[in-house]
Order: structure tokens, then C-alpha cells, then sequence
């Protein structure tokens, strides 16, 4: 995990945005991809536990299964939409040439969706955190599962700052400059 990123935003701002999306991909969506199913391994295991006295355990798995499903699909729009786009127009701009309309309209209509989605899953993960103490672990026997949320609940966090205060600012901003290239249809 790149904890420059918090540190030293400025890392980014000079670079092109098809290597901030390839650190995003590299480093965030593989992490979530591998501790979704880790996560809920380690829930199962402490839930046959202490499930039946303990049953604020039920609701945080319940909250972390909606946080995997829901992240699942969103790193594949972000994937397969959203980051080619902005790969296109950073391409155009870079050429000072012209950049096609994209289906949705503007970038910032698929921004605006995954920016909810990022407030969705910042209070599903606070929720998660008041659930647990603060990822405090009651015993021993919770503390895989609890690091591993922490580091989850962590890099998430990473994850949406890339996002939310680097990247879609930018490519918002960039694609302005690439419509503005545009000439009007005829007709």
C-alpha cells in the first residue's frame, strides 16, 4: 500500500493520470479484491465462535457483505468504463486532439455515482468501526479478523482519497479542456 499518497498528494499531480489509475488498480482494487474473501473467511470463523453471544458480529458481517458486493461491481465499472474513458481523454489532450462523447454524457456523471458509492462504503466501514470498538479485539481470538479490517478500513480509505480528491478533480478538469476541442455537430 502507498501510504505516500496521504503524505505527499503533490507525488501525483505532475504525473499523468493513467499512472495514478494503474497505482489505484495495482495497489487498492487488488487489495480489496484479495481481502473480501479473506475478510469473510475470517468472519465465518469467529462468528461459529462467538456468533451466538456476541451478535453485533452478525451485523458487521452483514455490513461487510454489502461493502464486498457492492465494491466488486464498482471496481469493475471503474475498470472497464470509467478509467478507459479517462485514459482516452488524457490521450487527446496529450495529442491536442479532440475527444469522442462518451455514452453517459460527461465524466462527471459516472464520478458523481462513484463518489456516492465512496460515501456508501465510508459509512458502512464507520459503522463497522463503531461495531468493533474501533477494530479493538475483545480477545485473542478476534484479532485476525479485526487487523484485517483495520488494514481494509485503512486502505479503503487510501483508496477514495486517489479517487475522490486526486483523480476525478483532474479528469473532470481535462476532459473541460478536451470538449473544448469539440466541434459542434452539423445538422
Amino acid at each position: 500500500m502507498d501510504t505516500n499518497l496521504k503524505q505527499s498528494p503533490d507525488i501525483w499531480s505532475g504525473k499523468p493520470l493513467v499512472s495514478l489509475m494503474n497505482h489505484i488498480v495495482t495497489t487498492h482494487h487488488a487489495f480489496c479484491r484479495q481481502e473480501v474473501a479473506r475478510v469473510g473467511s475470517l468472519f465465518k470463523g469467529v462468528i461459529a465462535r462467538h456468533g451466538k453471544d456476541h451478535p453485533e458480529l452478525k451485523r458487521m458481517e452483514a455490513l461487510f457483505s454489502t461493502i464486498a458486493r457492492d465494491l466488486l461491481m464498482h471496481l469493475i465499472r471503474e475498470e472497464q468504463t470509467l478509467f478507459p474513458y479517462i485514459t482516452r481523454v488524457e490521450e487527446a489532450v496529450r495529442q491536442n486532439t479532440a475527444v469522442s462523447w462518451p455514452p453517459f454524457g460527461t465524466v462527471e456523471n459516472p464520478i458523481r455515482m462513484m463518489v456516492l458509492e465512496h460515501d456508501q462504503t465510508g459509512e458502512e466501514l464507520k459503522e463497522i468501526g463503531r461495531l468493533s470498538n474501533d477494530y479493538t479485539p475483545p480477545t485473542e481470538d478476534y484479532a485476525d479478523l479485526y487487523d484485517a479490517l483495520r488494514a481494509f478500513d485503512r486502505d479503503m480509505r487510501e483508496h477514495i482519497h486517489a479517487e475522490d480528491d486526486l483523480l476525478f478533480p483532474r479528469a473532470v478538469a481535462m476532459e473541460e479542456e478536451a470538449c473544448a476541442r469539440r466541434k459542434p455537430a452539423v445538422g
